[in-house]
């Protein structure tokens, strides 16, 4: 009978370390895999940021995707960046093309997706003021463009460029520099660890120079 619990015993402790094991093993694998995932989601979104930014002619900086009647002055900071693309039209006048937003679908306290969006202009407008729809090509304040060419506000149906972001910026993601270039300050994360979450941190600054 000792002879037998001793064996139990020693099975028992044994079984203990290769569980202990086992589950060290797989946190660390699933930490291995959230950094992955994390420089993944860097590489695509800094491709994608600078091809969009070498195309377009300027930005603005809203404070999210569902506030944006007022853009972010120099200094300020937002959660939605817009990088706008024109172009001269046969009358020499300036029109907007295309619209290409990035914004964090998150409070400013907590992490969330940052998605993205593409809209073309067609016919192209331009930007002033008052709001005249009737003439070709149209005229638009750009919150009205916005709420006309952009996806509607709270759509989860964007593509998503990163899967889990928190803004250093204030709180928020996007910094206005200057009126002539946005840092991208943020925290990446991925929920792919059992224990802790495999982290990044963003720095980044981009001009538009189309």
């Amino acid at each position: 009978m000792t002879e037998l619990m001793v064996g139990l015993g020693i099975m028992g402790l044994t079984m203990t370390a290769v569980v202990a094991f086992t589950f060290q093993a797989m946190n660390v694998f699933a930490y291995d895999s959230g950094r992955l995932l994390v420089n993944h989601d860097i590489r695509k979104f800094t491709g994608d940021m600078v091809t969009d930014a070498v195309f377009a002619n300027y930005f603005q900086i809203y404070q999210d995707f569902s506030t944006r009647s007022v853009a972010k002055a120099d200094g300020q900071t937002g959660d939605f960046l817009l990088l706008v693309t024109t172009q001269v039209n046969t009358s020499g006048g300036t029109v907007v093309t295309k619209l290409v937003g990035y914004y964090r679908d998150a409070t400013t306290t907590t992490a969330g997706p940052v998605r993205k969006f593409s809209a073309t202009m067609n016919p192209a407008a331009i930007i002033g003021s008052p709001t005249n729809t009737s003439i070709s090509p149209p005229v638009y304040t750009m919150s009205d463009l916005l709420d006309a060419y952009a996806p509607t506000t709270g759509s989860g149906s964007n593509g998503i460029v990163i899967q889990l972001a928190q803004g250093l910026a204030s709180g928020n993601m996007f910094y206005n520099f200057k009126d002539h270039s946005v840092m991208i300050r943020s925290q990446i994360n991925e929920q792919g660890s059992m224990i802790r979450r495999a982290v990044n941190t963003y720095n980044f600054t981009v001009s538009p120079r189309g």
